[in-house]
């Protein structure tokens, strides 16, 4: 059976703060126009929190926390994220456009999106992880590219590719309690 994710008081919170993070950007800048981006996302948050988020932005990072859990976004490039579990392989092709880290009571999800992947190299991605444990639970090719999904322990990898625009979407996360 495939575990339903929650997000605790506020359904809403994560999947805007995902949608929000390619706006970080904009919020480190020292400009009038990164300050209105800024108090913008902070007025949407607190919107979608009712007013019970804690909100802070700094170099191109925004950190939300919430009773029901808490997010960090990361925008504008970067490097495989640090908090990762150690035993998961980074993706190394293509470059890293922005990173998201949420916490909630069901676990830790991480998304980390890339520019510039090859349908190449995420297959050679996959073939590794299930070299390192990881079992095949779904897989679908369509025309704009190819879903996978793979769960090892207490960890799940759903990697979304989109041909087209070379961009590679992994969702990664590690559930509590299992």
């Amino acid at each position: 059976m495939t575990p339903r994710c929650s997000h605790g008081r506020f359904p809403g919170l994560v999947p805007l703060l995902a949608v929000l993070v390619f706006f970080v950007p904009a919020c480190g800048k020292k400009t009038p126009a990164g300050k209105d981006e800024a108090k913008g996302i902070s007025d949407l948050v607190s919107k979608a929190s009712a007013g019970r988020a804690e909100i802070d932005f700094q170099k191109g990072q925004l950190t939300v926390k919430t009773p029901g859990g808490s997010a960090v976004l990361t925008s504008g490039g970067g490097s495989w994220p640090a908090d990762l579990p150690e035993d998961l392989a980074p993706f190394r092709a293509g470059s890293i456009r922005n990173s998201t880290n949420s916490q909630s009571p069901e676990g830790t999800t991480w998304t980390v999106t890339f520019a510039g992947a090859g349908a190449e190299d995420v297959a050679a991605y996959i073939e590794d992880l299930k070299g390192d444990g990881w079992s095949l639970i779904m897989e679908s090719e369509v025309p704009q590219g190819a879903f996978t999904r793979l769960e090892r322990e207490n960890m799940v990898i759903q990697l979304t590719f989109m041909s087209g625009d070379g961009a590679l979407i992994m969702n990664i996360l590690r559930r509590r309690g299992d």
